[in-house]
């Protein structure tokens, strides 16, 4: 609605020159002032107290106008509630002026506990109070004034239908209830006086009063007050407890030595002579024992072997003579016959697993024979295997070396990283290219004997497994120069030979650095001497 010139200048006349007067909110009169867009009811809710009234707060955002204007906008826009001159909440005044008054008292008293706190107390006049508390003490009550502001400011925004939703109302109240409030940093779990006294101090009977005065529930412990009763048999079993745990620790350490130094231990590659008998236990075991020994407070005790690991679901053995000796030599810990002895005395023994040598006298020492207690169940081996290739073949991440052999000598290692093993041989061998100046149908490629020829099979299909080594050796170079450098630009239409014409465009790895696949980033480039 258009509101004529001359009554909008004596409108602001009047704007100037209020008594008697309302509030209005100053957003809307904002937008009245900019005539750009029609003027909307008057709202004047997001000013209102929890009373209904005008919040003191919020009188920065209202725009104080004469009577008279107030009746025209009203008349003309409609809106409310319309807020006089008597509109102005006392209640809220009268509590504004308390929590003022309150920080300027806290103030007066910070410096005043202060004092008291340098005065030592001498008998049993004084309370225990936390050292923690005694820290924070001025921001807690702080937090408590400003907290009554929110609980008037959320009242209010409910009031005006500005309420939090639930799940943050109830989320707050959790974070709340977690904080300690004053002196609660003495309380036991059981709800008495704590037996730490690093934690507390005694304070006079002033300081405590006036700490009272803003902390009116906290937990009171006079400073002849016995600590929790519970507390201190915990405590006390607890120390027997350690006790206990540092002559466990002592004399297993001294039982088994060498077992905790990793010193003189056999081993199955190069079998002892002076026994035919060595057990196993896994070396998880041996790990936690040795953890335990160094720190017998901190670390709970071994108590039991705990062979079943290196057990199928059948009691049978998952490793073999030949793989304890190589990769799965990692798993296991062998024991001597003597050790033996002391470990069935210190712990739980679930399963005996031993291996035992059969040579007879005189015989060829290739016809020895090598048992196991209990023997190797080969379905679950074979199983095992199975899972650890296809575990193998199957990965995201890994590096692989190539070696380029020149007369049967390695000149050049060419570290790979960050490849898959869905990755194509086919941009593997553009990477080589790019590295070695070797076009894609002058490549051989090797692993472990085996040629890798097949381009369009991907690396974990070719056998190509995390760390692997492949030799690339090199047919004789290009007589045509030119020739060699459009098959590195990738400036003909295709790669003959080993590429089958396809051309491949380059990419470029998270690292920033370009390669022509995805999943393969080339890391460097080093020389070796061999």
């Amino acid at each position: 609605l258009n509101v004529p010139l001359n009554t909008r200048v004596i409108i602001k006349y009047h704007l100037l020159h209020c008594s008697p007067y309302d509030f209005i909110s100053l957003e809307w009169l904002q937008k009245w002032l900019d005539e750009s867009t029609p003027p909307k009811p008057i709202d004047n809710t997001a000013c209102l107290c929890s009373h209904g009234k005008l919040h003191p707060d919020k009188i920065s955002i209202m725009k104080r106008i004469s009577e008279y204007v107030a009746d025209f906008f009203y008349r003309r826009y409609g809106g409310g509630p319309r807020l006089n001159v008597k509109a102005l909440c006392k209640d809220c005044v009268v509590e504004r002026c308390r929590i003022l008054r309150l920080k300027n008292q806290l103030n007066e008293d910070y410096k005043a506990v202060t004092n008291l706190l340098k005065i030592t107390v001498k008998g049993n006049d004084g309370f225990w109070v936390g050292k923690a508390s005694l820290r924070s003490w001025r921001q807690l009550a702080l937090e408590q004034l400003n907290e009554q502001d929110e609980d008037t400011e959320h009242s209010n925004g409910k009031m005006n239908g500005n309420a939090q939703s639930k799940d943050e109302s109830n989320e707050e109240k959790k974070e709340e209830e977690e904080e300690l409030n004053f002196n609660e940093d003495i309380v036991c779990p059981h709800g008495d006086l704590c037996i730490s006294e690093n934690e507390r101090r005694v304070v006079s009977k002033e300081a405590w009063e006036k700490l009272k005065q803003y902390f009116p529930k906290a937990p009171e412990f006079p400073n002849n007050k016995e600590c929790c009763s519970q507390c201190k048999i915990l405590e006390r079993e607890g120390e027997e407890n350690e006790a206990l745990h540092k002559m466990m620790a002592s004399e297993q350490k001294t039982s088994l030595q060498n077992l905790f130094h990793d010193k003189c231990r056999p081993c199955l590659g190069s079998w002892p002579q002076e026994t035919d008998e060595l057990y196993i236990v896994s070396q998880f075991f041996v790990e936690e024992w040795r953890k335990f020994v160094r720190r017998p407070t901190r670390c709970s005790p071994v108590s039991s072997v705990g062979n079943s690991a290196l057990l199928c679901p059948h009691g049978g053995l998952m490793f073999t003579y030949a793989s304890m000796t190589k990769e799965d030599s990692k798993l296991i810990a062998l024991i001597w016959p003597s050790e033996w002895e002391r470990i069935q005395k210190l712990f739980v023994v679930d399963h005996v697993i031993k291996i035992t040598r059969t040579q007879a006298a005189g015989a060829d020492p290739e016809s020895t024979l090598y048992t196991s207690e209990p023997q190797l169940c080969p379905e679950c081996r074979e199983g095992l295997l199975c899972q650890q290739q296809r575990d193998l073949r199957e990965y995201t991440q890994a590096t692989i070396y190539i070696h380029k052999v020149v007369d049967n000598k390695k000149v050049w290692a060419l570290f790979l990283g960050l490849y898959s093993s869905w990755l194509p041989c086919l941009i593997l061998l553009a990477q080589i290219m790019h590295a070695f100046s070797v076009a894609p149908f002058d490549q051989n490629l090797s692993i472990d004997g085996k040629i890798l020829n097949d381009d369009t099979a991907t690396l974990g299909s070719l056998g190509v497994i995390p760390e692997s080594v492949i030799l690339l050796k090199a047919d004789e170079p290009l007589a045509d120069y030119a020739a060699m450098d459009d098959v590195m630009q990738g400036e003909v239409g295709g790669w003959p030979g080993r590429f089958g014409g396809s051309r491949k465009e380059p990419h470029y790895c998270d690292c920033g650095r370009r390669f022509s696949g995805q999943g393969l980033c080339w890391i460097w480039v080093v020389k070796v001497e061999n």
